[in-house]
């Protein structure tokens, strides 16, 4: 999967005009103005909790703590239920190892599906700064949108692809272990391994192909009606809403599983299963909501596009003057004005410039004594 961090800078923008530190908060609270500001907490967005685990030709490849839990969800329906029914004759402890090892290599493959995204993806000159694994499998953070409707054509099937080659392989390998077992014992291990594996590959292949944004088939959709029409926001429209449907269908199936309503897909019953219902209902939510943020990324993005700097720049400039102290600075510019960084003046020279980052450095208490010079 594929996402861009130009939404996360538009809301670093905005909420950046909310953002006082603590001490200024409760500075403003004494002089009355209590009841306009708010602490950080209320704006700032939650952090990723992802660690960086290794840098693979030159991207960091990062693990969400969340991605901690699906692997032992993964390994405990591979040891407690998939490989005890397959063999039977298999120790708890083999079966729990196996099942380990399964895991590993299942999130390698998802990786792999990740950087053949990101190297196609520098074929066509952009950025990747991240790979992370999380809770629902992996994303791909390119720092900007595609340059044209090929590149995302490419860049999107290119993981799909590598998942579907690495998926006939596990089943080639998985073959060749069970023509060779009664002569070699030891390959039903391998044999099993790589069975889950091209299974599981082919399953994440087809799902990523869903004609859903931001899913990879959703990009594809994409970049067929972006380079039928040339018109990049009415592909991403009709994308998106394809994503937002399949949304609506996880829901659906969430719900099923959930309420056990005895719904049938494609000939199959599905009944009652609150695990799975959970779990759909996490794919959906996460659909719904990617596909509703590249919505409003697009609106945004055409918004900006028209917008001059020059509209957007402060004409009326407010400054302040060597020798000030940082309270009266706070009292009649920071708070009333909300201003985020101060020109200081030593006559008609510019000496430098004070921001709420300088300010943060000095205890509160001695605000009344320090001038802005020494923030």
């Amino acid at each position: 999967m594929l996402v861009t961090r130009e939404r996360a800078r538009v809301d670093d923008v905005a909420l950046g005009l909310g953002r006082f530190e603590d001490g200024v908060v409760d500075h403003a609270r004494e002089l009355g103005y209590g009841r306009q500001l708010h602490r950080p907490d209320q704006y700032a967005r939650k952090v990723p909790g992802s660690i960086r685990v290794a840098r693979l030709f030159g991207i960091d490849i990062n693990i969400h703590i969340s991605w901690i839990l699906i692997f032992f969800l993964v390994v405990i329906s591979l040891s407690e239920t998939i490989y005890p029914d397959q063999f039977p004759q298999w120790s708890r402890q083999k079966s729990l190892v196996v099942s380990a090892v399964t895991a590993l290599l299942f999130f390698a493959s998802v990786l792999a599906h990740e950087l053949a995204h990101s190297l196609v993806a520098r074929r066509f000159r952009m950025s990747v700064s991240s790979i992370t694994l999380f809770l629902l499998g992996g994303v791909a953070n390119l720092t900007r949108e595609p340059p044209s409707a090929r590149a995302e054509f490419f860049m999107a099937a290119a993981g799909p692809f590598t998942s579907v080659l690495i998926g006939v392989a596990g089943i080639l390998v998985a073959l060749s272990s069970d023509a060779l077992l009664p002569t070699v014992p030891s390959l039903q291990v391998v044999g099993a391994v790589a069975s889950y594996l091209g299974e599981i590959n082919l399953v994440v292949a087809a799902f990523n192909l869903i004609p859903g944004f931001p899913l990879d088939g959703g990009r594809v959709l994409r970049s067929a009606i972006w380079g039928i029409g040339g018109d990049r926001t009415r592909a991403t429209r009709i994308a998106a809403r394809g994503g937002q449907l399949v949304a609506g269908f996880f829901l659906l199936l969430a719900a099923n599983f959930f309420f056990g309503f005895d719904l049938q897909v494609f000939g199959v019953e599905l009944g009652p299963n609150q695990v799975q219902g959970l779990w759909y209902g996490l794919i959906a939510y996460f659909l719904f909501n990617a596909a509703t943020q590249s919505l409003q990324q697009e609106r945004l993005t055409n918004i900006v596009g028209t917008v001059r700097v020059g509209q957007l720049m402060t004409t009326d400039v407010r400054s302040t003057t060597s020798g000030t102290m940082i309270a009266g600075l706070i009292r009649d510019l920071v708070l009333p004005m909300n201003l985020r960084a101060i020109p200081v003046l030593a006559g008609d020279r510019l000496i430098g410039l004070v921001t709420i980052g300088d300010l943060r450095k000095v205890e509160q208490d001695r605000w009344s004594i320090t001038p802005v010079d020494e923030s």
